[in-house]
């Protein structure tokens, strides 16, 4: 009898943890589905050319700024500070199996993003016809 309480309140513990770990992974899916702004942080770069030959580069180097704001009512990526503010249009915004992606397209260049719901992190591409830039970085919501 009492291995069956001691069961009983282990199972009901388990199921409440479940419950409770479901719910906060939810409520952190939802600060990255683009239901709220973001702000997001690119920290490494790495630059490829058409030989597929890659090198790390800085931010600086490449002119990246170090903030962006994503504006999803706005549809707009915007550089979060400096003299020459910059902002590109975000053309398409999908939620794919707990990722949020965004691409847009200008001045000859493609780039993508794709931010994990669950942490924030995120990775995303500039391409054109000359090569690529590979961004690692992070997302806090505004």
């Amino acid at each position: 009898m009492m291995i069956r309480r001691i069961s009983s309140c282990l199972l009901l513990a388990t199921l409440a943890t479940l419950v409770l770990e479901t719910a906060a992974r939810s409520a952190r899916a939802s600060e990255f589905d683009g239901s709220r702004n973001l702000l997001c942080a690119p920290n490494d770069v790495v630059e490829c050319d058409t030989t597929a030959r890659c090198e790390r580069e800085s931010i600086e180097d490449i002119d990246l700024p170090s903030f962006i704001h994503v504006q999803f009512g706005k549809k707009r990526l915007v550089s979060a500070a400096g003299v020459d503010q910059r902002e590109t249009p975000i053309q398409n915004v999908q939620n794919v199996n707990g990722l949020t992606i965004l691409q847009g397209a200008e001045n000859g260049r493609a780039w993508s993003v794709v931010i994990d719901q669950t942490s924030g992190r995120m990775s995303g591409s500039i391409a054109d016809a000359g090569g690529a830039f590979a961004i690692f970085g992070a997302c806090l919501p505004e």
